[in-house]
């Protein structure tokens, strides 16, 4: 779903979505989201983000040929939340034949994003600006994701607010549905009360297996890029926890 003005997250109204799901419950964005753009920078974000949508497909295959790459061998590849867009550049110039999709809600994120790719011209990756959540359910066929990253999300630490994470059981839901047999999902966090309520509604879930197993947290990946993000919460002398997860057959 893309609304008017495509940097606004706007209430949910039912649609005729090509996945033929349905929400249990009403999203809800937490947090600033219009940033400190300058009235230029807005307008230039306003102009440039429609030409970054994907388009909308019934199936995994026509998605990934409407975005002229070959459905038999790229993979589709979902990051929620980019924040300033490091991982994903990195990722998306590190393996041109797949494509990849990032959403998020933070205007200030999204510019940052859209200056890497046009400074290092990049162009398999597009960019939603709305829910994940909703995104997942109207515009991302079944069955389709490789591989969903979830890097650093809002650990939302007091207790009254955890109902705010983006890791619950319903967001596994989707998710699951999304994903090809076998396809990854990675997640990593540096707080720490975070990373084990992950691995327990992960394990809690039963669409998944743990990668690390028997371990519950993973060393770091291959693929992974460190990030200013990274560094900040290794300097404030946090552990970073890494996640590997599968969608099982």
């Amino acid at each position: 779903m893309i609304h008017d003005d495509p940097l606004q997250t706007a209430p949910h109204t039912p649609t005729d979505s090509p996945t033929g799901d349905a929400l249990p419950w009403k999203p809800k964005v937490h947090g600033r989201k219009r940033g400190f753009l300058t009235p230029r920078e807005k307008l230039w974000l306003d102009e440039t983000l429609p030409e970054l949508l994907p388009p909308v497909a019934p199936t995994r295959r026509e998605l990934l040929q409407a975005l002229e790459a070959d459905p038999d061998s790229a993979r589709l590849v979902l990051e929620v939340g980019f924040g300033n867009g490091q991982f994903l550049t990195r990722q998306a110039a590190a393996n041109p034949q797949d494509r990849f999709i990032g959403i998020e809600v933070f205007q200030e994120g999204m510019a940052a994003l859209i200056r890497r790719l046009q400074r290092e011209g990049i162009t398999n990756t597009r960019i939603i600006p709305d829910d994940a959540r909703l995104v997942l359910q109207e515009r991302i066929p079944p069955e389709s994701l490789d591989w969903v990253v979830i890097n650093f999300p809002d650990p939302w630490p007091k207790k009254r607010h955890h109902k705010r994470r983006i890791v619950q059981p319903e967001m596994l839901d989707l998710l699951a549905r999304r994903l090809r047999s076998r396809g990854l999902l990675t997640l990593a966090t540096d707080w720490e009360e975070y990373a084990l309520w992950m691995a327990d509604t992960l394990e809690n879930h039963g669409a998944f297996e743990n990668l690390a197993a028997p371990d519950r947290f993973a060393p770091q990946p291959e693929f992974w890029h460190e990030t200013r993000f990274e560094l900040k919460g290794v300097h404030a002398g946090r552990r970073i926890h890494h996640l590997v997860w599968r969608r099982k057959d």
